[in-house]
């Protein structure tokens, strides 16, 4: 979209309408402080056939935001799959003022309804958010949770830096001997002396 901010901002809702002249199974929802003002608080969009679509990813989603910039700040948060030809598929996207407990409990409960259901076995991956943690289990109870190994990774990094080396060798063990090996070492290592 071209021109001010503003103007793109208030062509968000026609500009879905006429995605949706092209994809009638688009999804997306706006939620603004008022009738009057027309400012949303959020919106949730994604591309359909949502269900059909989901059936034929990897049951692997990967959840994360990032930080918009620009005149108008906020987030984004989406829903990332890999296809069968192992391409990166953007599921869903919310934009919002601030990430809340609420923000990913509602974006959540978004991508459950309108992709997997709550009776299909899939993996989430995601940071160590402490909102992501305690929703997830609520929102989408047959999915099975575990955290992004580059972020651990960083922290890592940052924290214990002499076993971040040994982290990535756990993290890429394709035996449970090796596994088991290289955690040992994590295990063993004494975080005072580093």
């Amino acid at each position: 979209m071209r021109g001010s901010f503003e103007y793109a901002y208030q062509q968000l809702t026609s500009y879905f309408m006429d995605v949706r002249l092209v994809d009638p199974d688009l999804v997306f929802d706006i939620q603004t402080m008022s009738c009057k003002d027309k400012k949303f608080t959020r919106y949730f969009w994604c591309f359909g056939p949502p269900k059909k679509t989901y059936k034929l990813l990897r049951p692997v989603v990967v959840i994360d935001k990032t930080f918009l910039k620009g005149r108008y700040r906020g987030t984004l948060l989406t829903t990332i799959v890999i296809d069968p030809s192992y391409h990166i598929f953007p599921l869903t996207f919310l934009i919002i003022d601030s990430e809340t407990t609420e923000s990913w409990t509602y974006f959540l409960e978004m991508f459950g309804s309108n992709f997997c259901g709550y009776d299909t076995r899939f993996i989430i991956i995601s940071n160590m958010n402490d909102g992501i943690i305690n929703i997830v289990p609520k929102v989408l109870p047959f999915a099975i949770h575990t955290f992004c190994t580059f972020h651990i990774s960083n922290n890592i990094k940052t924290a214990l830096k002499s076993t971040r080396i040994t982290f990535r060798m756990v993290a890429e063990a394709l035996t449970t001997i090796d596994f088991d090996k290289h955690m040992n070492i994590i295990r063993n290592t004494d975080p005072v002396g580093l």
